[in-house]
C-alpha cells in the first residue's frame, strides 16, 4: 500500500474550517455578513455560553427559497458571484461560499428562513457534516441562522477557546465593530437571555460611531465629520479634535466598503494628518469610511477577509491625511462629572418633551435595560425610558431640614459682612488683566485664572516654552561670538552641513568649516546664548529637512529657555504669561501638545454638591 491516501471528506472539510472558523467570534462574523447581504434592517444576536453552546443571529432580510436550502452550506455553494470576472467586482460582504460550509462541519448548524416571494418557510439541520432533510416549517419573516456546540467532535480544537466571558466580550467586540458601518441597521445583543447591547437606527455615520465611543467619555461636541468626494472614491471621517485623546490605536477604525480591514497604510494617513495636534504617544479617535470602486479593490486575500489590496491606495492616503490635516480643530480640553456628560450629551427637550440622544419621544411603556453599571451604560445601550430625575444630587438628601434656613443664613452672612467692613480697610479691587484675573500657582507648575464663568490651568513651563519660541521665530536677533565654538562631526554628518550649512546661516547661525570634519560656530541668536552645549548637540546629530530642521532648532532652544516645572513664577510674570496665552489661536507648545484645560463653574458646583 503506497504512503499516500486520500482524507475522508468528513476530515477534510474540518481542516478547511479552520481557516474560517477559529471561534465563535469567526462563526458570528459569518451570519453577520450574509443578514446584511439579505437587506435586514433589524438584527438580533443572541450568545448562550459565550457562544460555544449556541450562536444565533436573527434578521428580517429577504429569506432564502425552499430550494436553494438543498445547495445551502454545500462546498463553494454562494449566491453572490455567478461567473469569473464577478470576483473583481465584489459589492457584498459575502462572496466566497465557503462560511457555512465549515460551520456546519464543525458544529449544528440550522437555518431556518421566510421566502417573501412564495411566503414559505423552511428549515435545515446539518451537524457536523451530517445533512438532514429541509423541512416545511421557520420563522414568519427573515432568517435564523444558529450554530450550537461548536467542535464538541473536536475537542482539541475546544481546548483553545477561553472562557465563556472572554469568548463573549470577542462576540459583542465584532458586533461593534460591524455595527458602526451600517447606521441604518437596528443590533440588539443578548447574551443568556439578557439584552446586553440596544443600538437603535441612527440618522448617519457620526450618531453610530458616538454609540460607541460615549464608552470612552467621548462628548459629541469633541468629534468632527469631515467628507471628500473623488472620482473614483469617497472618504468620510469621524473623529475627535484635540481635546480627546488615548494612549493606544484601537480606536483608529478603517472600513472599506463597509467592511473592517486591518490597513496600516490608512492608520499612518490618520496619525500623519493629526501631526502635532496631539503629544506624543497619544492617539485619537478616528473611524474612516472608504467607498472605493470594487473593481479598486480586492478582498479575497484573507480566510477571514481582515485584509485589502487596493489600487489607488497613495490617492486614498494622500487625500485622507489632507482631510484630517485641513479639518481637524484644535480644542481646549474641558473638565465634566459623569452627571453632566449623560445628561447634556444624551438628553434632549423638543417642544418641552423629552427625548432621546437619538431624537426618538420615550413611550410609556418601555422599561430601562438592566445594565451593571447604568451611569456608563445607559447612554448608549438601552432600551427604555432615560429620566433626568434618577440622577438628581444626592447632597438633597442632606439639606437642612429647618425651612428657613435660606433667610437665617443671609442674615448671618450680612451680620458678618458689616463686621469685617468696620474691622478692616476695604481692600482694593484687583483689576483684571485682559478679560482674566490671575488666581495663583499651584504645586509649581500650574497657574490658575479666571475668566468669565470658566477656570483655566496652564502648564507654566509648556505656555512659556511656545511663547519663547514665537519670540524665536519673529526675533532672530544675532550675536557676534568672541570665541567660536569648534565642533567635530562624522563623514555623514559632514556632507549633510555642506549641504544645508546655509539653512542655519538663514537661522542666524554662522557655521564655517575649517577642514573635514571639523567645523565652527561663529554667531549665534541672541537667544541661544547660555545653551550652546544643547545647540552643537542639535548639530551634531539633526539630519531633516529645513523647514523641520527649523522648527526642532527653535524648539529645543525654546526648551531650553522657558521656565520649568518647580519653579516660582511671581505673580507679574504669571500675568505676563496668561496674557499671550489668551490671545493664542492655538494654544500648544512647540511639540504640539495643548497646555491647558478649563473647568466651568456649574461643574465645580456640581463636584462638591451645591444645587444653587
Amino acid at each position: 500500500m503506497g504512503r499516500i491516501n486520500l482524507l475522508d471528506p468528513l476530515l477534510s472539510s474540518r481542516i478547511a474550517a479552520g481557516e474560517v472558523v477559529e471561534r465563535p467570534q469567526s462563526v458570528l462574523r459569518e451570519f453577520l455578513d450574509n443578514s446584511l447581504d439579505a437587506g435586514a434592517d433589524d438584527i438580533t444576536v443572541r450568545l448562550e455560553g459565550g457562544g460555544i453552546e449556541k450562536l444565533e443571529v436573527q434578521d428580517n432580510g429577504c429569506g432564502i427559497p425552499r430550494e436553494d436550502l438543498s445547495l445551502i452550506a454545500t462546498r463553494h455553494a454562494t449566491s453572490k458571484i455567478h461567473d469569473p470576472d464577478d470576483l473583481y467586482a465584489i459589492n457584498t460582504l459575502g462572496f466566497r461560499g465557503e462560511a457555512l460550509y465549515s460551520i456546519s462541519s464543525v458544529s449544528r448548524l440550522t437555518i431556518s428562513s421566510f421566502d417573501r416571494d412564495k411566503e414559505e418557510a423552511s428549515t435545515l439541520i446539518i451537524d457536523n457534516g451530517r445533512r438532514y432533510p429541509v423541512e416545511p416549517t421557520g420563522p414568519e419573516t427573515g432568517t435564523i441562522s444558529s450554530s450550537e456546540d461548536l467542535f464538541k467532535d473536536i475537542p482539541a480544537r475546544r481546548t483553545f477557546l477561553k472562557r465563556a466571558s472572554t469568548e463573549t466580550n470577542l462576540c459583542r467586540s465584532l458586533l461593534f465593530s460591524k455595527a458602526l458601518a451600517f447606521p441604518s441597521v437596528r443590533f440588539t445583543l443578548k447574551v443568556d437571555g439578557a439584552i446586553r447591547m440596544q443600538w437603535p437606527k441612527a440618522k448617519d455615520l457620526k450618531e453610530r460611531v458616538m454609540m460607541l465611543w460615549r464608552e470612552y467619555g467621548v462628548m459629541s461636541g469633541d468629534v468632527q465629520v469631515l467628507n471628500k468626494e473623488e472620482e473614483d472614491y469617497s472618504i468620510t471621517v469621524v473623529a475627535t479634535t484635540s481635546a480627546q485623546k488615548r494612549s493606544d490605536k484601537k480606536e483608529i477604525r478603517i472600513y472599506v466598503n463597509s467592511r473592517p480591514v486591518e490597513e496600516y497604510s490608512m492608520v499612518q494617513a490618520v496619525l500623519y494628518g493629526y501631526g502635532e495636534l496631539l503629544p506624543g504617544g497619544s492617539y485619537p479617535y478616528a473611524a474612516v469610511f472608504i467607498t472605493d470602486k470594487a473593481e479598486m479593490v480586492d478582498f479575497n486575500i484573507h480566510p477571514a477577509k481582515k485584509e485589502v489590496k487596493i489600487r489607488n491606495k497613495a490617492d486614498i492616503h494622500h487625500t485622507l491625511s489632507s482631510m484630517i490635516k485641513e479639518g481637524i480643530e484644535r480644542k481646549i480640553p474641558e473638565i465634566k462629572t459623569s452627571r453632566q456628560f449623560y445628561i447634556d450629551d444624551a438628553i434632549r427637550y423638543e417642544n418641552g418633551k423629552k427625548v432621546d440622544y437619538f431624537g426618538n419621544r420615550k413611550e410609556e411603556d418601555m422599561t430601562r435595560a438592566a445594565t451593571p453599571n447604568p451611569k456608563v451604560e445607559a447612554p448608549y445601550h438601552f432600551s427604555g425610558e432615560t429620566r433626568k430625575e434618577e440622577f438628581e444630587d444626592r447632597s438633597n438628601a442632606y439639606r437642612p431640614k429647618d425651612p428657613k434656613w435660606l433667610e437665617k443664613a443671609k442674615e448671618l452672612k450680612a451680620a458678618r459682612d458689616s463686621v469685617r467692613s468696620a474691622s478692616v480697610p476695604k481692600a482694593k479691587e484687583e483689576k483684571e488683566d485682559e478679560g482674566f484675573r490671575y488666581i495663583g500657582q499651584a504645586f509649581n507648575l500650574f497657574l490658575i485664572a479666571q475668566k468669565g464663568e470658566e477656570l483655566f490651568l496652564v502648564d507654566q513651563h509648556a505656555a512659556h516654552e511656545r511663547i519663547l519660541y514665537d519670540e524665536i521665530l519673529s526675533l532672530r536677533t544675532v550675536q557676534k561670538l568672541l570665541i567660536p565654538i569648534k565642533i567635530e562631526v562624522d563623514d555623514l554628518t559632514d556632507e549633510f552641513l555642506e549641504r544645508n550649512c546655509h539653512v542655519y546661516t538663514k537661522m542666524g547661525i554662522s557655521l564655517l568649516k575649517e577642514e573635514k570634519g571639523r567645523w565652527e560656530i561663529a554667531a549665534l541668536p541672541a537667544c541661544c546664548r547660555n545653551a550652546e552645549k544643547e545647540l552643537t548637540d542639535f548639530i551634531v546629530s539633526a539630519k531633516c529637512d529645513e523647514h523641520e530642521l527649523e522648527e526642532r532648532l527653535f524648539a529645543t532652544m525654546a526648551c531650553r529657555s522657558a521656565i520649568k516645572q518647580g519653579d516660582e513664577v511671581d505673580k507679574y510674570a504669571a500675568v505676563s504669561i496668561l496674557e499671550k496665552v489668551f490671545q493664542m489661536e492655538e494654544p500648544c507648545c512647540p511639540h504640539g501638545r495643548t497646555f491647558l484645560v478649563k473647568i466651568s463653574k456649574d461643574t465645580l458646583k456640581e463636584m462638591v454638591g451645591r444645587t444653587r
